[in-house]
Order: structure tokens, then C-alpha cells, then sequence
């Protein structure tokens, strides 16, 4: 199943195009208080920062630039300091990296993009946040693994990975166990129901 991803907006549309709702959505359908009371202008900020460390991550893992030449851009320093904890970190847990952002669909229920996947098939989530919020990653993690399994491209693993860089903090990575897959599933079918009887 084609699916077409529109950056501007960050919408997702499937072969017929119609907007699909995307992973960042299901989960803020289970866990609508999630960032309730928050700042609109605190949630660009910080999403401004970790987009550019993800871009930046993104080249270096492409082959882009190296540490290096990394060091002689003029860029955030912050954001030098994400990609060299990323290698490190990398490197620290012995990950080998097979592709990453790449678009996932389950049924066109749903779609997302995940960071990166290594070569036996574990998904590994970069997280910028100031602190790390473990049932949204075990519902993001075990949403992308449900749709890797439903294309062939994986398995539905018992774990992922969370690469968590925080600015001004020591980088940690964190093993997340994901959700049975039969409770994904209804998330999905609970999300099309509620928002397609409300149409």
C-alpha cells in the first residue's frame, strides 16, 4: 500500500488519498491529557530543536559528514552535542543501523515514520525531550511494529529502543517493552470507529 507523507502539514495520505491519521495521533487519542496546559510556543520550541538534532543525526547516519566535519559547521552546539551522543552511544550499545525514517502503514488504518532500525529488525526512537515518557513509547514502539510485521519489512519484536539525547544532559538508552499486539490492533479499530461515526 502506497503511502504519501505531505511535511508541510505532517499528513499522511493513503493510495486513494485520504488522510490517514498518523502514530503521533493514536497515541494522543489514548492519552489526551498528555500535553494539556502546555504552552503552544514551549511545544514549537522544543519541537524545532529536536526536529534539526533528527535531521542532523539523520545526515551523519547517511554518510553526510563525518564527527569531524562535523565539528567545523556553524551550527547549535547543542545540536554538535546530539549527533556526537548519538555515535556514542551507537557505538556503546553495538547498534547497526539498517535504514531509518521510513514510512510505515498498517491496513491504511494508520501511518508513521520511525527513526531508525537495525539490521535483526529492533526499532530505535530518538528522543530530544526533557524527560522520557515510557507508555507513549511503548504505544509508539508497538505501533510501528505492528505496521513493519502487517508490510513484511519486520517482526513484531517484544522490545524496542529509546536513543534519548536531552540538551544539556547525558544521553541514555532506554530497552521499552512493547504492548501485546492484539491491544494495538484494537487501538487502531477503536480510533476508525470513534472519529469515522463522528463524520
Amino acid at each position: 500500500m502506497k503511502i504519501d507523507f505531505i511535511e508541510e502539514t505532517h499528513t499522511y495520505l493513503n493510495d486513494n488519498g485520504i488522510i490517514i491519521p498518523s502514530v503521533s495521533e493514536l497515541i494522543r487519542y489514548k492519552f489526551p491529557e498528555a500535553y494539556r496546559g502546555v504552552p503552544e510556543a514551549v511545544l514549537k520550541k522544543k519541537a524545532s530543536f529536536g526536529t534539526k538534532c533528527h535531521q542532523y543525526i539523520e545526515d551523519f547516519v547517511s554518510g553526510k559528514f563525518t564527527l569531524e566535519q562535523l565539528s567545523l559547521k556553524r551550527i547549535d552546539p547543542d545540536i554538535k552535542i546530539a549527533v556526537e551522543q548519538y555515535e556514542s552511544l551507537r557505538k556503546k550499545w553495538a547498534f547497526h543501523i539498517k535504514n531509518m525514517e521510513q514510512i510505515v502503514t498498517y491496513k491504511g488504518k494508520y501511518a508513521g515514520r520511525y527513526d531508525l532500525l537495525t539490521i535483526d529488525s529492533y526499532i530505535i526512537d530518538l528522543k530530544m525531550t526533557s524527560e522520557v515518557h515510557t507508555e507513549w513509547l511503548r504505544w509508539q514502539l508497538s505501533l510501528y511494529y505492528l505496521a513493519l510485521r502487517y508490510m513484511g519489512l519486520g517482526i513484531y519484536q517484544p522490545f524496542g529502543y529509546c536513543m534519548w539525547i536531552p540538551k544539556g544532559k547525558a544521553g541514555q538508552v532506554y530497552q521499552i517493552d512493547t504492548l501485546p499486539e492484539e491491544e494495538v490492533i484494537m487501538l487502531a479499530e477503536s480510533y476508525e470507529k470513534d472519529n469515522t461515526s463522528t463524520k
